[in-house]
């Protein structure tokens, strides 16, 4: 059956107004006009623009929406959020950060507690529990005096650590350099620095993993590559090839890393020219195991939707299969908060993306536990059900910036010390 184009073909894009579709002169530049019917959506003129709640709108064939593409003028309307709120279970508990600490750079949760990075550089080992707190080593790493902030972004120091604690890395986010220290001995065993080729649009990339019984440590070296090297001698264990053969892999800025809960995969906010976000995520143990060797014959990889000039967006993993994007949109013009949630297959030896749920709705960080997504931002913490897009429940005011894994909390980093909320009793 023909399109209202006049053209047997599939449908292609969002739908049009009347005035898009049949402009004769130059291509109308356009809103996108979600009708708060779920996620739907539809592209209407500046004409339409005051009576969008009735504008109608028809598809049309991939030549014919093609041929009317102008620019974007913005967005109207929000997606639908489906609101099944009830009471929160449990309370923000405050615990005040050590005197001895002063001021406070950022945190790392572990196995045994708490990592703090001072502001003098130094590094304390902070047991809540036992209310312990001893220094541990000290850093030398430093935001340079003449960084300038990029979209919003300042350079600042950022704090990671394995999750048995036994190493940590201060690195410059949006910056060039880092180190990952030895905890038992206080000693550098691997001195961080990017070649600087706009690392200053993106986070600096650095996580731990465990793997075949030690502590590697992922970091970017180079724009395109992503090292993989043993965290107590420093010694190469794997890296993403630099040869253009392996084009699969060319041309992505990488960006900050986000390891799956188990450990298994890893996805990589990156952004490829010219500038597109384009977050990608691969499995590590064949990585691991067989160095770049592995790449010659193909692996685990998946390629997530793109979005022109936008990344350093939320990212979280519901298990190892499940991977939560957020923000609506394929355009930063065009972005408004929500969530699409895709699951990360194989199906015949091949890798496979399904887009399993979108919904409108969270915004800020993203955090998952027990199959809940939880989104952090300036009006407090928000708890969602990815299956069907509800929100559950808010906390009003608490905004977590870390996830402690080991004691299933959302942490808050603030001035007087760490708010605290469990996970551990929200039911879907």
């Amino acid at each position: 059956m023909a399109l209202i184009c006049g053209h047997d073909a599939p449908a292609y894009g969002l739908p049009l107004c009347e005035h898009i579709r049949t402009a004769t002169a130059v291509p109308l530049d356009h809103y996108v006009h979600y009708t708060g019917r779920g996620v739907e959506r539809q592209r209407i003129c500046g004409i339409c623009r005051h009576e969008a709640a009735t504008a109608v709108s028809a598809a049309v064939c991939e030549v014919c929406f093609d041929a009317t593409e102008g620019s974007s003028l913005g967005v109207l309307g929000r997606p639908q959020a489906i609101d099944a709120s009830r009471p929160v279970p449990g309370m923000v508990q405050t615990t005040q950060l050590p005197a001895e600490a002063g001021p406070v750079l950022d945190i790392a949760p572990t196995e045994h507690g708490f990592l703090l990075l001072c502001d003098d550089g130094r590094i304390l080992r902070w047991d809540t529990d036992a209310q312990t707190c001893a220094e541990a080593a000290r850093s030398t790493v430093t935001v340079p005096a003449d960084a300038k902030p990029w979209g919003g972004h300042e350079q600042g120091l950022r704090l990671h650590a394995s999750r048995d604690g036994a190493f940590a890395a201060v690195v410059v986010d949006h910056g060039r350099t880092g180190e990952v220290i030895d905890l038992s001995t206080g000693a550098v065993t691997l001195s961080l620095e990017n070649d600087g080729y706009y690392s200053h649009t993106v986070p600096f990339s650095l996580a731990f993993v465990e793997h075949a019984g030690r502590t590697v440590v992922l970091h970017r070296k180079v724009w395109s590559v992503i090292e993989a090297v043993d965290a107590a001698t420093g010694a190469q264990v794997s890296r993403i090839p630099m040869t253009e053969a392996h084009t699969a892999w060319a041309g992505y800025f990488h960006g900050a890393l986000h390891l799956s809960p188990a450990g298994t995969r890893i996805a990589s906010d990156a952004w490829w020219w010219q500038p597109v976000g384009r977050p990608f995520a691969w499995s590590l143990e064949r990585w691991l195991t067989q160095g770049e060797d592995a790449w010659t014959e193909g692996t685990d990889r998946w390629e997530l939707p793109g979005c022109d000039d936008h990344w350093n967006r939320p990212v979280a993993w519901l298990d190892e299969e499940h991977l939560v994007l957020g923000g609506l949109g394929d355009d930063e013009q065009e972005l408004v908060p929500g969530a699409r949630v895709f699951l990360l297959g194989r199906e015949s030896g091949e890798s496979t993306l399904r887009e399993i749920a979108t919904f409108g709705g969270p915004d800020g960080r993203f955090f998952a536990s027990d199959g809940l997504l939880f989104s952090s931002s300036q009006a407090g913490l928000e708890i969602w059900d990815p299956t069907s897009g509800s929100r559950l429940g808010r906390l009003a005011g608490f905004r977590p910036t870390h996830h402690d894994l080991a004691r299933r909390e959302l942490v808050e980093l603030s001035a007087i010390g760490l708010r605290r909320w469990s996970t551990a009793h929200v039911e879907r």
